[in-house]
């Protein structure tokens, strides 16, 4: 039994080179056909045994020469069917302007050739600065002498992507996609100030907030190629609030002789529900088989501040750590890397 498997293995692997072989050996006879202008015998000569054995850049290649077949006998609906094949059989397929014939290019832009919509997911890193508007604190001193810093959160989340226009006559117009995602993202920023209580004490947390953050972002295509596309992107985010929490909160004084700490303070209720912003972007896709690979950089702006001035006070954090919450507006960048799985549906156009 142990030498059966090896010996079935080479086996399969033989009769898949012979297949091979003659697949690529009718797809020759084929071509031959063709360049001697017998187009009446090519769909005897490429019947539907013939394809079987066809890799698939060889059924593509099989699948245009149908076509042009079809075209040049004056079988406009066979040529549909060739051509429905061939989009079918490669997605990502596009006529040579330089070389393939007008007609076989004309039939072509009949068909819908792009992606009817594309799915996908998101992965990165953000760091969020802090803008400070007003400044509220409870221990004397401590006004304008903290320093902030930005711990790195991670992102995750899905996408979807639609062209908008792409039957426009406008250039501008058939650029763009509607690229909706659903982000869940985690912004932290850190804090320290050395100078409570005039400086016989200190403090630093770090003050940690969950979103989910809905932004229906817009597309614009800067090139045209399927194989690396870039783009820009603009449009609205709306944050909602999932959970807020002061981190390792740490309070010392007299030299650290004293100190309090303890468990993070939650203090969700501190923060708005709800928080709007402005996001730019700029990224890429590589074609990867049937796939995109994405990665992209941004800027988000919060519009107003999170917090909730009406219950801005955190008991806990005010009476064991001497803290209270700072109007900011947040300046998130991030960075993604991700994929997208574009849907094609090859069908005929019906012109108007």
């Amino acid at each position: 039994m142990k030498h059966f498997l090896p010996f079935l293995i080479f086996v399969l692997i033989g009769i898949g080179q012979v297949f091979g072989q003659q697949g690529s050996q009718r797809l020759r006879l084929a071509q031959s056909v063709y360049e001697q202008g017998r187009l009446h015998e090519l769909p005897t000569v490429l019947d539907s045994t013939a394809f079987l054995s066809l890799s698939k850049e060889d059924k593509v290649s099989a699948y245009k020469l149908l076509t042009l077949a079809h075209i040049y006998l004056e079988e406009p609906e066979l040529a549909d069917q060739s051509m429905l094949k061939l989009l079918n059989t490669d997605h990502f397929f596009e006529p040579n302007t330089s070389i393939d014939p007008a007609e076989f290019i004309g039939l072509y832009k009949t068909f819908r050739t792009k992606p009817v919509f594309s799915v996908g997911a998101k992965v990165g890193g953000n760091m969020t600065i802090p803008f400070l508007s007003n400044n509220y604190y409870i221990s004397s001193g401590a006004n304008g002498a903290g320093k902030y810093t930005t711990p790195i959160g991670i992102q995750f989340g899905v996408v979807f992507e639609k062209a908008l226009f792409d039957r426009s006559k406008n250039k501008i117009l058939k650029k763009l996609t509607f690229a909706p995602e659903l982000l869940y993202t985690p912004r932290s920023v850190a804090y320290s100030n050395d100078d409570f209580m005039n400086g016989n004490a200190s403090f630093k947390g770090t003050l940690k907030q969950t979103w989910l953050d809905f932004n229906p972002m817009v597309q614009f295509k800067v090139n045209k190629s399927k194989t690396l596309q870039t783009y820009l992107a603009f449009g609205p985010g709306i944050s909602y609030l999932m959970k807020g929490t002061l981190s390792t909160p740490n309070f010392s004084w007299d030299k650290g002789q004293g100190a309090v700490s303890g468990p993070d303070v939650v203090n969700t209720s501190s923060y708005k529900k709800i928080v709007p912003s402005l996001i730019g972007a700029a990224g890429l896709k590589f074609k990867f088989g049937a796939i995109y690979l994405t990665a992209e950089g941004r800027i988000q702006y919060g519009l107003v501040s999170p917090i909730n001035s009406s219950q801005r006070t955190n008991v806990e954090s005010v009476f064991a750590y001497n803290y209270t919450l700072t109007d900011y507006k947040p300046l998130t960048i991030m960075g993604n890397v991700g994929f997208i799985f574009p849907y094609f549906n090859p069908i005929k156009i019906k012109r108007k």
